[in-house]
Order: C-alpha cells, then sequence, then structure tokens
C-alpha cells in the first residue's frame, strides 16, 4: 500500500471553530484520479498524508487524522490544532470553500484485543481527533475508557462522547506521564493502551509499557505527533551524516516493528535524540 504519494484530491466543503485553538475543515468528493471513492481503512484512528500548499508557496506533507468519515454525504473532517506558525496551520487558516487538497491512502493502528478489561486513552490537543472518534463509534459491549488527556488552554478541552464507566482526567503536559503510570499500575495488565502526542513523552511512555511492564505488543499503540524541541532535534540529526543510513539499515533488517522501534530508540538516544 503506497503511502508517499497523494491518491485522492477532495474540495473544502467547510470550516468552523471547534475550540479557541481547533479548526476543523469538511472535505467533501474525495476521490482518485479514477473516480474511486474514498475508502476508510475501518479503524477509527485512521490517519493521512496531507499534501498542502501554504498561500506563500510554501509545500508541505503533514499527517493528520479523519475526525469523523460521512460516506452518505460523502464528506470527512479533519481537525487541525491552530499553532503559531507552520504550512499546515498556514493552508488550514486560509483555507476557503472550494479548495482542493491532496492525502494518501488512511491507515489506522486501534485495536482491542478480545478480553481487555479497560481501554486507556491517552493523549494532548493532537490526540483528540483520533480519541473523539474512538469515542463515537464505540458499540455497547466495548469496555469502559479511563482517558488522561492534556491541552495547554483549558478552553480548548472537548466535550467528547464518555459514558457511565468511564473516567476521563484532564492534565498538564507535565503531569501526563506520571497519570499514565499510575493508570496503568490500576489495570493488572488488562487494559489496552493508545497514546498519541509529543514524540519524547511517546518514548517514555512506550518504554515503561514495554520494558519495565513487559506488556505483549498487542496491548498497546504509542505513536509520537510532534516534537516539542523540533528545531534543534532537526539540527542535530542533520549534523549526523551518517545516521540516516544507520537508521535505514533498522527499518530493513526484518525484525518486527517494535524490536525496530527498540533499535531506533536506542540509536537515537546514543546521539542524544
Amino acid at each position: 500500500m503506497r503511502t508517499d504519494i497523494p491518491v485522492y484530491t477532495a474540495e473544502v466543503a467547510a470550516r468552523r471553530p471547534v475550540t479557541p485553538h481547533m479548526l476543523r475543515i469538511t472535505l467533501r468528493g474525495a476521490r482518485t484520479p479514477a473516480g474511486e471513492r474514498f475508502a476508510s481503512c475501518g479503524r477509527p484512528d485512521e490517519f493521512f498524508g496531507l499534501w498542502l500548499t501554504a498561500a506563500d508557496g510554501e509545500e508541505a506533507t503533514r499527517y493528520y487524522s479523519v475526525r469523523a468519515w460521512r460516506p452518505e454525504s460523502d464528506e470527512l473532517d479533519i481537525d487541525f490544532v491552530v499553532h503559531a506558525q507552520g504550512p499546515a496551520t498556514q493552508w488550514a487558516r486560509d483555507a476557503r470553500i472550494g479548495d482542493t487538497v491532496a492525502f494518501d491512502l488512511p491507515r489506522g493502528h486501534f485495536q482491542v484485543p478480545s478480553g481487555t478489561a479497560r481501554v486507556l486513552l491517552i493523549g494532548d490537543a493532537t490526540a483528540l481527533p483520533a480519541i473523539g472518534r474512538i469515542l463515537d463509534e464505540r458499540v455497547d459491549s466495548d469496555p469502559p475508557v479511563r482517558a488522561i488527556l492534556s491541552v495547554d488552554d483549558p478552553r480548548d478541552q472537548q466535550d467528547l462522547r464518555f459514558r457511565d464507566g468511564d473516567r476521563v482526567t484532564w492534565v498538564a503536559a507535565e503531569d501526563i506521564v506520571a497519570e499514565t503510570l499510575a493508570a496503568t499500575a490500576e489495570t493488572s495488565g488488562s487494559a489496552y493502551l493508545w497514546f498519541s502526542g509529543e514524540a519524547a513523552t511517546m518514548r517514555e511512555i512506550r518504554r515503561h509499557v514495554r520494558h519495565e511492564l513487559r506488556w505483549p505488543t498487542s496491548q498497546y499503540m504509542t505513536m509520537g505527533y510532534w516534537r516539542r524541541d523540533a528545531e534543534r532535534w532537526g539540527k542535530r540529526f542533520e549534523q549526523q551524516s551518517e545516521l540516516p543510513e544507520k537508521l535505514a539499515a533498522i527499518w530493513d533488517n526484518g525484525e518486527d516493528d517494535e524490536t525496530q522501534r527498540d533499535l531506533a530508540d536506542e540509536l537515537l538516544t546514543r546521539y542524544g535524540l
């Protein structure tokens, strides 16, 4: 499945603020060049790469979750965290009805194992679109949710679809790891963890459940959506001319995904990344 080329093109059909720092763009009529309609991957945390061109001409590919997919109206919603700068933020702020955007094939990871007693949904503002859809698409037989969520501005807390038996805590960014460690300790190994957010935080949480708690890979999914120190990280990465080749060797070594992630994390740590 190619995820490095745009597959669909769609038009901007609507835009509205969700919270002061979250903007929802509705796309309509997603089609391939052959006229095929958008096909969901079937996972509620599905995402794809958007090929964007900002008003100043800067082009970029950024990854976003599909907040909602309505096949009956041929529409899908994408929620953008509106930062101070960046090509994706600029595109979202400037997008007008009728503008077009291209994106690649959707994929997702959320899959709760049979016998799970509780689902842990954890993340910052960038995770809210996926978490919102996960909550929206639950069925009655699904296990209850323990959510630990963080936003920089309390006004960006969203009224998500929690139900009886769920528990949600809004925390400061610096407290999300401690709260997660406490939540995993309460589950006695019977939970499924889904986390997305800042990359360094993701690595810390993943290291905890994989190497300290020794949860099987079917019990957790962690993704780093962004880096708090992206500029410093990028400059340091560029200074290590041999690093891309070493990382490529890891991704091509034939090991399972999580073993490859372990090796990549160890390598990046050695380089101070």
